[in-house]
């Protein structure tokens, strides 16, 4: 049900950032990550955190950037202060869906773990506002 429902919030007029790019993501992720030469380095946590952060990295794209977004004064970009405005947003619309209890992909870990995949998947879809990049 999450990714029918995640599916269902990626913009399917959007000629890039839609579902077909956040498939394609996630499954080169899946690829590069199952490679034998990372088996050792990634405890499983960190795998579900990768592939839940590649799936859902776009959700609810507008189609525009963030610059865009700010330099328009949009409601986006005044909720998340001209700050990775698109990225923080694709979260909050992920860890939403996640908050229904037929989409809860993570209703099997504990607290702890719930706390530990949300920080990662926050820091990767974080990671990808290119505007950052430099001083990565």
């Amino acid at each position: 049900s999450f990714l029918m429902t995640l599916e269902d919030h990626y913009l399917k007029d959007i000629p890039y950032h839609n579902h077909l790019h956040a498939a394609d993501v996630t499954q080169s992720t899946h690829i590069l990550l199952g490679c034998n030469a990372l088996e050792e380095v990634f405890t499983p946590l960190e795998v579900l955190s990768a592939i839940l952060a590649s799936s859902v990295h776009d959700v609810d794209h507008p189609g525009v950037t963030n610059q865009y977004l700010i330099n328009t004064s949009s409601e986006l970009a005044l909720m998340y202060n001209d700050e990775s405005v698109l990225e923080n947003h694709h979260l909050a619309v992920a860890f939403k869906l996640i908050q229904d209890e037929e989409c809860d992909i993570l209703a099997n870990l504990s607290q702890k773990q719930r706390m530990s995949v949300r920080k990662m998947v926050i820091d990767m879809v974080l990671a990808t506002d290119m505007s950052k990049h430099m001083s990565l």
